[in-house]
Formats: C-alpha cells, structure tokens, sequence
C-alpha cells in the first residue's frame, strides 16, 4: 500500500493552519500572563506605578514572551537540522549545538564580557564552531554522512559538558553559582531591551529559514535528486547550518540548554501536517512558541506544593525523554545512527 500523500500546501492552507496556532498561542499567553503565585488586580495593573503593575508587566508578561521566543526558535532550528540530516532525532539538544552554545555563552559570563543584549553573539559563535567541527566530522569522502553527524554530536554534547564543568570549577563562586542556574534551562524575566535583542536575533534566524523552506524540501530528495532541480547542496546547507546556530545561540543565551522542544513540536506538527517545510517550518515556530509557554506555566504552577519551582528544561525533559524513547523504539528498523 502507497503511503499517504500529504495535501498540498496553498496559501489558504497555509494560512489556515498559522491561524489556528497564532490563536492558541494567544490563548497560552494570555493565561500565562493571566495565572500566577501572587494575585493581582487587574484594575491596578492597569495604573502606571502600582506592584500590581509591576507583577503583571516587569514579571509575567516578559517572561511570557520570551518563552514563547526561544519556543520558536528552538523548534526552528529542529526543523531545520532534522532536514540537514534526514532523521528525525536531530535536534540542536541532542546534536550538541546547544552545548557548544553554552560553552560560548559561559565564557562570556565567566569573564564578564556577557552583556545581555550581545550574548546571543558569543553563544551564536559556540554553536557555529559546534556545527562547524559536527560537519568536518561528518564529511566522508567528501559528503556529509547524516548518521556519523548525529553520532559526532552526541559525542561533542558530553565534551561540552565537560568543558563547562571544568570552568565553573576555574571561576570565582558567585559567577560559578551564576552558570549553575543558567544551564538548568529556565525562563526568568528579563529588561524589556534584552528581550527585544533576543527577539531580533530569532526573527532574522526564522526569516533565513522561511526564505530556504523551499530547498529544504529539494534536500529531503537525497543530493543527486537536489541536484537535478538546480540546488547548490553544500551552499545550501552552509546556510542553514548558520540559521540554526543563530537560533540556538539566541535560545541558549537567555535560557541555557532547554532540550526535546526541537524534537517533540516539529515531529508531532509533521505527523499532522506533512512534510513540507513551507508550512511545517513556520507551524513548528508558533508550535514551539506555544509548547515552551504551556510548560513555562507548568513548571511556575504544578509545584507550588512543594514550595519550589523548577526551570522550564526539568518539564520539558519529563515530556521529551519518554517522546525520544518512543520514536527511538518506533523506529528501530531503521538507520537511525
């Protein structure tokens, strides 16, 4: 039996389909925004000046919205490695491009350089020499080879580790401490000028990656088969390669390392949607968006018994390791690594 075509991307299709989650992820903004430990009034929030103001604007609204940025830019930048690689379990968590940001970003905390609105720059520069060196590695014979990617970064994860370790232990403990929190993988509420960096460093990633959907799509047909509808393969894939590591660097350095969202959104949205990056790139951003704020709102709530509150990467970690497991065992027929 000959698997299911997936219906055709137009623009009412497409239009549809951003409709649907732009709406959504409204509705998770606005209850994030909405539900929260302290009670406010909402006529008070309303008032320039007020502590409700302050809980409502300076706290829930800006860390709403960065969720939802490094949501988008997380599940974006999956895409877009899981088309580098023709598998599904690539994404910048497991390749080990947000540990190579995390080395950047960490270095220019540690030495005092990491001025909020440019540490995007420095964790950008992590995860292009993560990528760099994760395609050196997987080049044989002069191709890139998916599988020996993948197994090269997964190697690279656990160095970066390392690497961050042995530098918390070389700095003085108040920054260490500062790190220590950072690489837990949670949302805080940041000056509304560092999340307007972060917010343009992710749209000019996302932007790059509208504009090259299409020849995602060519690269799913193998090289030859990219080829033969006129696609440079290697420029191509410089290219993505730089948009996704601009992505994960700008969701690293705000965040830390937040795992799974590049797995679990566009995985889930491909299954709904179809292939074609076209829409899936675009849906999967919203899906992120919508996803990381769903577990932001989560982590604050769920533990409030417990008088503690985990970053949003433990959620995100109970969702997608057990989704890992089950697409990992689904697929086990196949070469995977």
């Amino acid at each position: 039996m000959n698997a299911p075509v997936a219906p055709r991307v137009t623009a009412a299709r497409l239009g549809g389909v951003l409709a649907l989650l732009a709406l959504a992820l409204a509705g998770a903004l606005v209850l994030a925004v909405t539900i929260g430990v302290e009670t406010v009034s909402w006529r008070a929030a309303l008032t320039a000046g007020t502590p409700d103001r302050a809980i409502v604007v300076q706290a829930r609204l800006s860390r709403v919205l960065l969720g939802a940025v490094v949501g988008a830019a997380l599940a974006g930048s999956g895409v877009t490695f899981q088309a580098l690689l023709r598998n599904p379990l690539a994404d910048p968590y497991v390749l080990g491009v947000s540990a190579g940001a995390a080395v950047g970003a960490t270095l220019a905390i540690l030495s005092g350089a990491g001025w909020a609105p440019l540490l995007p720059v420095w964790a950008f520069l992590g995860a292009l020499g993560t990528v760099a060196l994760v395609y050196a590695v997987g080049r044989v014979r002069g191709r890139l080879v998916p599988h020996v990617a993948l197994l090269a970064g997964v190697v690279f994860n656990a160095f970066a580790g390392g690497i961050i370790v042995a530098l918390t232990f070389l700095a003085r403990p108040g920054r260490a401490q500062e790190v220590l929190l950072w690489l837990v993988g949670a949302l805080g509420s940041p000056a509304w000028e560092h999340l307007l960096a972060v917010a343009a460093w992710t749209a000019l990633g996302l932007l790059a990656l509208v504009v090259l959907a299409p020849r995602m799509n060519a690269l799913a047909l193998g090289d030859e088969g990219a080829h033969s509808v006129g696609i440079d393969v290697e420029a191509t894939r410089r290219a993505l390669f730089v948009a996704a590591s601009l992505l994960t660097g700008a969701a690293v350095a705000v965040a830390g390392p937040i795992g799974f969202v590049g797995i679990v959104v566009p995985h889930a949205l491909r299954l709904l949607l179809g292939p074609d990056h076209r829409l899936l790139l675009p849906a999967s951003a919203l899906g992120g968006a919508l996803f990381l704020s769903l577990c932001d709102t989560a982590a604050r709530l769920a533990f409030l018994p417990l008088g503690s509150e985990p970053g949003v990467g433990v959620v995100t970690a109970l969702i997608g390791g057990p989704f890992f497991l089950v697409l990992l065992w689904r697929r086990r027929g196949e070469r995977l690594f």
